[in-house]
């Protein structure tokens, strides 16, 4: 979602060796800039960055972003950074969401370097802020996306497995969540243009990687940049940034994520289980709730296919109401809540929840 009715569209390059483009992607942006990422993301992108740069006139620093995409952290980082004429977020969703902040906060463009493919944050025009205590906080909005996000295959494929499997979970929801959350919008009239464009967008988050994913997966571990890597990591990327971009906010998430950030105040959740993850816990939970018991068997098998926990009872978090009172509190408050085709109570997603842990299950009545 833009915050002006300027549109502009984001720019990319993929490929194995995509980074070398980055001359070309700077050339318009001046010759300063400083490079805000995760320690392990610059120990292995900032050599190959180096290399590419030999002999020519840029000047640049580094800068860990700080563990969690913070307010404060950006604000640090912003008081910390020389005059530069633009910056550079290197790393996961976490690390790029901060330098994003961070370039807003100083007026300047970005480029974005993707060393994982676990969400679309790379090409998006938002931030995701977290509390210093790592819990969710809100959103922040920009006018624009990055100005260039550069998909180096080669340089991602360095990333653990489990990275690119969080990223096929957490696209994966974006054709559920914003189909669901404008069921009751008549195209045309109360949803614009922008959001139809996104929402029908959003089925190319779901079909490649419900075909290829699991392939993708396995060339992944094997250190294969097959053509199934290729797309799905477009589909993550890509295709997951357009609909964010294109769509309203209504209509980016839903129960899914909702569920994830109520999931992720329990404190060791957090620090175990990646973002990608819970949101497809979260999916299975907004289908179970939504009265779609056969597409959530079939999404369940996926993901076991996957190696992803699908319980709350696999990922060792007790399954009592008393217990997940303070998560279901949060779920359903969330901003992502607040556009759904009904009203969802604390007790009718406990019983969503409730049939996850059985699944596979007969066919049953909707919830609602």
């Amino acid at each position: 979602m833009y915050l002006t009715n300027l549109v502009k569209l984001p720019a990319f390059c993929i490929g194995p060796d995509a980074l070398s483009e980055f001359p070309k992607a700077a050339a318009n942006l001046g010759k300063r800039f400083a490079v805000i990422g995760g320690k392990q993301a610059m120990a292995v992108g900032m050599p190959k960055l180096t290399r590419i740069l030999q002999r020519l006139p840029f000047e640049y620093s580094t800068y860990w972003y700080g563990k969690d995409c913070t307010l404060e952290n950006a604000k640090m980082l912003a008081k910390e950074l020389p005059p530069v004429d633009f910056i550079v977020g290197m790393g996961g969703g976490k690390a790029i969401d901060t330098a994003k902040l961070t370039a807003d906060l100083k007026g300047l463009p970005i480029i974005s370097i993707p060393t994982l493919v676990s969400n679309c944050a790379p090409i998006t025009a938002l931030s995701v802020l977290y509390t210093s205590t790592g819990a969710f906080d809100s959103f922040r909005f920009y006018n624009a996306p990055p100005a260039c996000t550069i998909i180096d295959l080669s340089l991602v494929m360095t990333a653990p497995a489990e990275y690119f499997r969080a990223g096929i979970c957490d696209a994966m929801s974006k054709y559920h969540e914003s189909t669901f959350s404008a069921r009751n919008d008549v195209l045309g009239t109360s949803m614009d243009h922008m959001s139809y464009l996104g929402i029908t967008l959003a089925r190319t988050c779901w079909d490649p990687l419900k075909m290829f994913g699991e392939q993708a997966l396995h060339d992944w571990k094997l250190q294969i940049c097959s053509p199934a890597v290729e797309l799905c990591t477009r589909s993550i990327i890509i295709s997951a940034g357009l609909v964010s971009l294109l769509a309203d906010d209504n209509y980016n998430c839903a129960v899914a994520h909702s569920v994830c950030y109520g999931l992720q105040s329990i404190p060791r959740i957090e620090q175990e289980f990646l973002h990608g993850d819970l949101v497809a816990y979260g999916l299975l939970v907004q289908l179970c709730l939504d009265g779609q018991l056969e597409e959530a068997d079939s999404f369940r098998t996926f993901l076991k296919s996957l190696g992803v926990k699908v319980t709350l009872s696999e990922m060792g978090i007790p399954t009592s109401s008393a217990y997940l009172n303070d998560v279901l509190d949060i779920a359903v408050s969330g901003p992502d809540m607040q556009h759904i085709p009904y009203p969802v109570t604390k007790e009718q997603l406990y019983q969503a929840m409730e049939l996850v842990e059985s699944l596979p299950s007969e066919r049953r009545a909707s919830l609602v």
